[in-house]
């Protein structure tokens, strides 16, 4: 069974110093997820140094069918987790996380508010993953490697195997 698989682990984070490498961990994860339909859904946007409520929110909601962006940010989060509640199976990627979040600030449900809903986090600081707020169950490092090298190294394909 594979970490994203787990009952257990509802926030899996990846963190590492170069963006190229997460990124292709994640991108192999999400082709992956897609071939093996392990979710209904897969939403994904990015947090940034200035996380924007507003922006987070509309674009976790718009694959969802959801229009938020004339809505307040308590109506935005009380729709977005009511929307995410419906789904059996979804996983929610949050990359470039640099600062702290609220997950239910945003309205992403999580731990015994919805057991079909994991989430990603992504972040080149491990502290971020640690965040009182955030509580990843299960942390992976992706080591350095040349930028240059396109294929994933065996230390990645691991590291993917363990997440999915």
């Amino acid at each position: 069974m594979t970490a994203l698989e787990l009952p257990d682990i509802g926030i899996l984070g990846i963190h590492g110093s170069i963006n190229a490498n997460r990124e292709n961990v994640v991108e192999k994860v999400t082709r992956r997820i897609e071939r093996d339909e392990l979710f209904n859904v897969v939403v994904e946007t990015s947090v940034t140094k200035k996380p924007d409520l507003k922006r987070i929110q509309e674009e976790l909601g718009k694959p969802l069918g959801l229009q938020l962006h004339k809505k307040t940010p308590k109506e935005r989060a009380t729709l977005l987790c009511e929307r995410i509640k419906r789904e059996d199976k979804i996983l929610i990627i949050l990359r470039d996380l640099q600062h702290k979040i609220d997950l239910a600030e945003i309205g992403i449900p999580f731990g015994n508010d919805h057991k079909g809903c994991k989430i990603l986090l992504v972040a080149e600081n491990k502290k971020m993953l640690s965040h009182k707020t955030l509580k990843t169950q299960k942390q992976i490092y992706v080591d350095h490697v040349e930028p240059k090298i396109r294929d994933l190294t065996r230390s990645h394909k691991v590291q993917t195997c363990v997440i999915i």
